[in-house]
């Protein structure tokens, strides 16, 4: 399986290496796939929904409660966190002022749309006292439906595949450019800020991080990194829903191409929910990925105040 994992990150480098059209009609691809797929699961689960389902009973010993809803939220972080990772490709986006926010609204409200109907749906295929045990919500409830039966486990695998191929390009695709853009601004070692001369993309900033990430495949289990990339993911939104306060509070030298409603209120009930996955996120996670978490956060704070002074010192000369 690690060998896998090496073989796909090597080929979506490749894809990701060579154009930015390409990369990004493979996502349009893959992303209306995924989507096809959960609107035919939620119509047909709506078809043989049973209301009475919902009101079911738990029975006792059932992880129930609201710490557990949300340490169940913060563990699937990875899983919508992507929404606002189309922001990092702004620079490469045509017409980024007219087409970004409407990216950003459209997938906010798609996405909530599906998780929300599938938990609706799936809550209507099971009971609830099920449901709160299954390690396996999803293919339990196909289960339920005729014609799927046994083949229930198979159809979801498949879809967990894909749903996960798609995530590993994007995070391919688009993790990347947040390294040139802090090299580009003076934040981080200048070789990632080098792009391809027949390509047009930033090659050293993509080959680096898919070297680091095979690394991280031979080195950790699957639960550890995604401890490990829960709590800085978190944490790394957290932090960036507070520089709205501070950028919208500065005088001169912050001019947004396109402005969030409501900024103060949005970005402080942001930070309050992230804070709340962050606290929740210490009831799942490996101990050696909450310490690697720590590691990374505690290391990358200094080395941005590092480059920062550097850069200060530059402006003076």
């Amino acid at each position: 399986m690690k060998f896998i994992a090496v073989a796909l990150i090597l080929i979506f480098m490749f894809v990701h290496l060579r154009s930015v059209e390409g990369g990004g009609k493979f996502q349009t691809f893959i992303t209306a796939f995924k989507i096809i797929m959960f609107a035919i699961l939620i119509g047909v689960g709506f078809y043989y929904f049973s209301p009475d389902l919902i009101s079911s009973p738990v029975k006792a010993g059932a992880p129930v409660g609201i710490m557990a809803l949300v340490a169940g939220i913060s563990a699937t972080t990875w899983s919508f966190d992507g929404m606002a990772s189309v922001c990092y490709m702004t620079g490469e986006i045509k017409n980024p002022k007219k087409t970004m926010p409407r990216a950003l609204i459209i997938s906010g409200i798609l996405i909530t749309l599906l998780y929300v109907l599938l938990s609706v749906v799936i809550t209507g295929l099971l009971p609830m006292d099920t449901l709160a045990t299954s390690g396996a919500p999803v293919s339990e409830a196909m289960k339920q439906l005729p014609g799927i039966g046994s083949a229930a486990g198979s159809l979801t695998a498949i879809m967990a595949i894909i749903v996960i191929i798609g995530s590993l390009s994007s995070c391919i695709m688009f993790q990347p450019r947040m390294e040139y853009a802090m090299a580009k601004d003076g934040l981080f070692f200048k070789s990632f800020e080098k792009v391809h001369p027949k390509w047009g993309t930033p090659h050293v900033s993509i080959i680096i991080q898919c070297a680091f990430a095979i690394i991280l495949v031979f080195a950790s289990s699957l639960s550890s990194l995604l401890g490990y990339f829960t709590i800085v993911a978190l944490l790394k939104n957290f932090l960036t829903f507070g520089t709205v306060f501070v950028l919208r509070g500065k005088k001169s030298g912050y001019n947004p191409m396109w402005r969030m409603p409501m900024g103060y209120l949005m970005a402080a009930i942001a930070m309050v929910v992230t804070g709340t996955l962050i606290v929740s996120t210490f009831l799942w996670a490996p101990i050696p990925g909450i310490i690697s978490a720590i590691v990374a956060v505690a290391t990358g704070l200094p080395a941005y105040f590092y480059w920062e002074r550097k850069n200060n010192k530059k402006e003076i000369a």
